[in-house]
């Protein structure tokens, strides 16, 4: 399956967008955002069957219904604990030819920043641009791929939802697709991990896992999901685990600019950081127990 309503009928791509919004209160760029990052997944999902999404964008497009949309993706492709910097820099030859082939292949996007190395070459970062149909402006869609550790549960191969609705029929515009991608109890796994570790903590993260727990799909007492999240803490490069008064203090600032714009009113209202940071915490003791 190609999806192209944005080259076939971006009128009516437009006019998709506003409808979906009128129906489910996202804002219309977010709607249009994650409807062009399901061209992309679909593409490099095409080009490198190795490539596993994860991430928040996995959760709620395939994992756990739409709680909330994106602006960026997130792959990592399985490699060694023991794997040299060469090896990853070969691992990601095919990965830099399907980005760098990528606007032959979607004229509507251009490369800003071609994909580059970071960490080692446990990182590979790029970003793409492309017109908005709504307004004309410059819209950008950020990709992540990591080469830092390897899969701990067999992948998963989900149908990945996109947003968007008919007009006339309110079904979706885009029929679901297979992605390979982590499986859930990696992903919430790895989103724990985030939470606990990230050097620059994230408010997204906190929501992710805020939601997760309130509809029963998250269980902080799990004990096969702590055991995935203390291996996950102890791959080489991972900060200590950190819940820290200093490092939970700097979430509430974040809240209106990173989070709000990217929610459902009703998914805002529902929030309780307190509520967050306590299930952060408590798996926390689970995966880290005081001495």
């Amino acid at each position: 399956m190609a999806i192209r309503w944005h080259e076939n009928d971006p009128a009516f791509l437009a006019n998709a967008v506003r409808f979906t919004a009128a129906g489910t209160e996202f804002l219309p760029e977010q709607i249009e955002k994650d409807y062009f990052a399901s061209v992309l997944l679909e593409y490099l999902g095409d080009q490198h069957h190795g490539l596993t999404f994860k991430g928040g964008t996995a959760l709620s497009k395939i994992h756990a219904g739409f709680f909330r949309l994106s602006e960026d993706l997130d792959f990592t492709i399985s490699t060694a604990l023991e794997a040299s910097r060469a090896d990853r820099r070969r691992e990601s030859d095919r990965l830099k030819k399907a980005v760098a082939a990528l606007p032959r292949a979607l004229p509507a996007f251009q490369l800003i920043t071609p994909l580059r190395g970071a960490n080692e070459s446990t990182r590979y970062i790029t970003t793409l641009g492309y017109r908005s149909v709504l307004d004309g402006q410059a819209q950008s869609i950020s990709i992540e791929v990591g080469l830092r550790e390897p899969l701990l549960t067999d992948p998963h191969h989900g149908a990945a939802q996109t947003l968007l609705q008919h007009p006339l029929t309110r079904q979706p515009l885009v029929p679901p697709f297979r992605v390979r991608c982590l499986s859930r109890d990696e992903a919430m796994a790895e989103k724990l991990r985030a939470a606990l570790c990230r050097r620059d903590v994230a408010i997204r993260d906190f929501f992710d896992l805020d939601h997760l727990a309130r509809r029963g799909v998250l269980k902080p007492d799990d004990g096969a999901l702590l055991a995935l999240v203390r291996r996950k803490v102890k791959i080489p490069g991972t900060a200590a685990v950190d819940t820290s008064e200093e490092r939970m203090g700097q979430l509430a600032a974040q809240i209106e600019g990173a989070l709000r714009p990217v929610l459902r009113p009703s998914e805002f209202a529902e929030f309780d950081l307190h509520r967050a940071i306590e299930i952060v915490r408590l798996v926390g003791r689970g995966v880290a127990p005081p001495q």
